[in-house]
């Protein structure tokens, strides 16, 4: 599927769905790499509270994209392997890509995305 930043009228990324128990699990664990242009969507569990994201047996450093469930970017991250990050609010989706996309294409706090 293709990830929209309609605030900036701009193509973020093609991703992948992760919105199963096994495909939310395993994310991009074992990957040498990622595509450019590429991303996983990765849909949150609602009944679970906990939003935190793991980079363990990661090879490469991401950028993630927190989104809500009015699709509206709440937090940005850069995390590399080995790492753990907590975001601020409760995101419904986090979007991973190849690291300096976030600055590439200008992805900021508030900005609107469509998938």
């Amino acid at each position: 599927m293709k990830i929209y930043n309609k605030t900036k009228s701009n193509l973020i990324s093609e991703a992948k769905l992760a919105d199963t128990f096994i495909s939310r699990t395993c994310g991009l664990m074992f990957k040498k790499v990622l595509k450019e242009d590429r991303g996983l969507l990765i849909k949150y569990n609602p009944r679970l509270k906990s939003r935190t994201i793991h980079c363990f047996f990661m090879r490469f450093t991401i950028d993630l994209i927190f989104i809500d469930g009015n699709k509206r970017v709440i937090d940005l991250k850069t995390l590399q392997p080995w790492r753990i990050y907590t975001p601020r609010g409760m995101p419904s989706w986090v979007l991973e890509v190849n690291e300096g996309v976030i600055e590439e294409k200008n992805v900021e706090l508030g900005d609107v995305l469509e998938f």
